[in-house]
Formats: C-alpha cells, sequence, structure tokens
C-alpha cells in the first residue's frame, strides 16, 4: 500500500493482488480470515461500500468516517493509516504461517476517488462483476466472497454501509439487469489517472 495521507471522510478504492501475482486467497478460510481482520482492523475507521475478494486479487471501495465518528484511538491521519498496516500484517503472518511462505504478500494501491456518486455507483458494479470478468464464476452475483451478495440479501448484518452510499431499489435493478455493461473502469486498476 502507498505511504500516502488517508483524510477523514474521503472515499478510497484499494486493489490488490498477489506478489507476484501469487495467490493471496487459496481456501474459503482464507477469504473468511481477511474480513474477520478487516473488521478488526479497518471497520471501526471506515464505512465499507463494496468488496470483491478473489484468488488473485481484492478490491475494497471505502469511506474514512468523520474524525467525530472515530474513537479517539484513530483521531489522526497517522493511526488510519496503521490500521491498514495492521490489516495487511496480520493477514500476511497468517498466510506465511499457513502455507510455510515467507516474505511480502501484497503488491497494490490506495487511491482517493472524488465523492461523486455516479462514479462511486458505476466503481461499486465493476468491483462486483470482477469474479465474472476474470472467469470466476459465469454469474457475479453467486460469488460468495462479495459484497455483491449482500446488497442482494440486503443483509443489515454484513458491514455494507448501504444506507450511506445506494438506493437498494436502484441498486438491486442494476445488478438483475440481463445485459451488464462492460464498464470503463476496468481500467481503474492500472491507471491512477482515471480518477
Amino acid at each position: 500500500m502507498t505511504q500516502e495521507n488517508l483524510s477523514f471522510g474521503c472515499c478510497y478504492h484499494l486493489f490488490h493482488s498477489g506478489n507476484p501475482k501469487e495467490a493471496i486467497f487459496r481456501l474459503e478460510e482464507d477469504y473468511h480470515s481477511f474480513l474477520e481482520l478487516f473488521r478488526k482492523y479497518v471497520w471501526p475507521i471506515a464505512n465499507l461500500y463494496a468488496y470483491c475478494l478473489l484468488p488473485s486479487h481484492f478490491h475494497l471501495l471505502l469511506r474514512i468516517k468523520d474524525k467525530k465518528d472515530i474513537d479517539y484511538v484513530y483521531s489522526n491521519c497517522g493511526m488510519l493509516r496503521g490500521q491498514f498496516s495492521n490489516l495487511f500484517g496480520s493477514y500476511t503472518k497468517h498466510i506465511n504461517q499457513r502455507y510455510q511462505r515467507t516474505g511480502i504478500l501484497f503488491n497494490g494501491s490506495i487511491r482517493e476517488i472524488p465523492r461523486d456518486r455516479d462514479l462511486i455507483c458505476d466503481l461499486v458494479v465493476y468491483i462486483h462483476q470482477n469474479p465474472q470478468i476474470y472467469g470466476i464464476v459465469t454469474d457475479f452475483r453467486y460469488w460468495p466472497f462479495s459484497s455483491c451478495y449482500a446488497y442482494l440479501r440486503q443483509d443489515r448484518r454484513s458491514m455494507i454501509a448501504k444506507e450511506l452510499l445506494l438506493d437498494p431499489i436502484w441498486y438491486r435493478r442494476i445488478v438483475q439487469e440481463q445485459n451488464l455493461p462492460r464498464l470503463r473502469v476496468r481500467d481503474w486498476e492500472e491507471d491512477a489517472g482515471s480518477y
């Protein structure tokens, strides 16, 4: 992850892949472990809008909470960045121990994105389409390690901050369309200039 400063109230897209092109999620338990660590380290400081965990990479779309909404412990920007380091470091340690490997696991970036509702909604849909785009499933709506599943079920127990981002009726209509567009945001993985 780049060491740019994180700002309260800003939206970020995190894209990380295995290093180098190594699987970061091998078994179902690995996906669950990552989400548990996310809940422990990042959820206290951020509203999660979308995620998709794939064997070789993952996407997170989130908004850092406003300073007034964050526990005093995390009330400076350095601590915000530290929570992401804790997540990635803890998960890397878990994988290194489980698979008797050493070294860095992740290669990726975190980028601030404009708080433009249409742009964010496009990115949510793109993130959810990833399992289908990469040929892992024939219908992205059935990939279990994506927030799409929580949106479709309107699962209030999930970590997704649905009420802060999307009208559930609008989103449900979008994901149920038969002719899903290939979104222009695919380039966001490679080109920071897309923002």
